[in-house]
């Protein structure tokens, strides 16, 4: 059968002024590990499982066309400038 496995994630409390506890949460430390697509808790074990929920935040990661075209525009720059002999 197939192994769940999830990415790292780091559990945190927070508090407020006087001291009493506000809120319990984690949140995933490394996406890029496991097999759920990035995600952690229930939501990875649900899509780790085949059975993703549906809702775009049960999906995994996925960066926006205008977010990739923003990355490659950025690379673009920085190749140009090292052909012009540019300190980084």
């Amino acid at each position: 059968g197939k192994k769940l496995s999830l990415p790292p994630q780091q559990f945190h409390l927070d508090f407020n002024e006087g001291g009493l506890l506000r809120e319990i949460g984690f949140y995933v430390v490394d996406r890029r590990q496991g097999n759920t697509g990035g995600l952690g808790g229930a939501f990875g074990y649900f899509f780790g499982t085949g059975n993703p929920l549906p809702i775009p935040e049960c999906q995994p990661y996925k960066p926006s066309k205008r977010f990739r075209l923003l990355n490659f525009a950025g690379r673009i720059g920085t190749r140009l400038k090292k052909l012009k002999g540019g300190d980084l």
